[in-house]
């Protein structure tokens, strides 16, 4: 069984209650958003945004009771758009996703909600000595977020469903056999197309909610199917219960500004 929790998604120890015990999730630069598209500041970089990823071999994934988790060792990394010339060094990837598929995605556009939400979590290595120091400065990190759409089966997407029936059970783990195809998580459908995204000034979704994350989130979606997801909804969370829901309502945009790139 896991051990117990801090926070979580229930009643008790959910988002509404996230700044009790952690003040910087009342804070002004908070995520996720809802994406207004038609209200969004239409945005070229001199640098297009460039991903940089190759094949992970055993790569290392695990069932932490809020999510499934997999962890980078790999020189993965991504720049251009908002970040310019500096790289952010892919750290790990993680998932959102509801308890059926007609939510689960952290992030919404013009309020659509998706089934689940995949996070690249991204640090500046270059200017921090690790992730904890980078996780905690303002310009420390970069999420990239793709959502998970009900369509076509995905065979890059079905790899990660296999491991997930590996890791049921709550702090489980497990390596995958093969080297894991990162670049077709995100080029998906849109292989070879430049990514498409929206950006703004954020924050983890998650405790400590530490408003250090410049987001995109990718207009490129990953196609799966209705009985991929249900691997997702097969975890075991922290409560013995299934580990469903584990995304973070939408907060407010504020004074923030939200930019469509190309």
């Amino acid at each position: 069984m896991c051990a117990a929790a801090t926070w979580g998604y229930d009643k008790h120890n959910g988002p509404s209650v996230w700044h009790q015990n952690f003040p910087k999730a009342a804070g002004k630069r908070q995520s996720p958003i809802n994406i207004v598209s038609g209200s969004c500041q239409s945005h070229s970089y001199s640098h297009p945004l460039k991903v940089d990823y190759s094949p992970e071999a055993n790569l290392e994934v695990t069932n932490n009771g809020f999510t499934f988790l997999a962890t980078i060792k790999g020189e993965n990394s991504i720049c251009g758009g908002p970040l310019e010339t500096t790289p952010y060094k892919l750290h790990s990837f993680h998932f959102h996703w509801g308890s059926d598929d007609s939510h689960g995605s952290e992030h919404t556009i013009d309020d659509k909600a998706y089934p689940a939400e995949l996070h690249l979590v991204h640090w500046n290595y270059t200017k921090y000595p690790d992730f904890a120091e980078a996780a905690a400065a303002e310009d420390g990190l970069s999420v990239l977020g793709i959502f998970l759409k009900v369509g076509e089966h995905s065979a890059i997407l079905q790899v990660l469903c296999d491991a997930m029936d590996k890791v049921q059970a709550c702090d489980s783990k497990h390596t995958l056999p093969e080297p894991f195809d990162l670049p077709s998580l995100v080029d998906g459908e849109h292989s070879g197309d430049a990514i498409q995204f929206y950006t703004y000034p954020g924050s983890l979704t998650t405790p400590p909610c530490h408003e250090s994350v410049t987001w995109l989130v990718s207009k490129n979606m990953l196609s799966c199917s209705s009985e991929q997801l249900t691997h997702f909804r097969d975890l075991i969370g922290k409560n013995s219960a299934p580990l469903v829901d584990n995304y973070r309502p939408v907060l407010d945009v504020g004074n923030r500004c939200v930019c469509s790139c190309k």
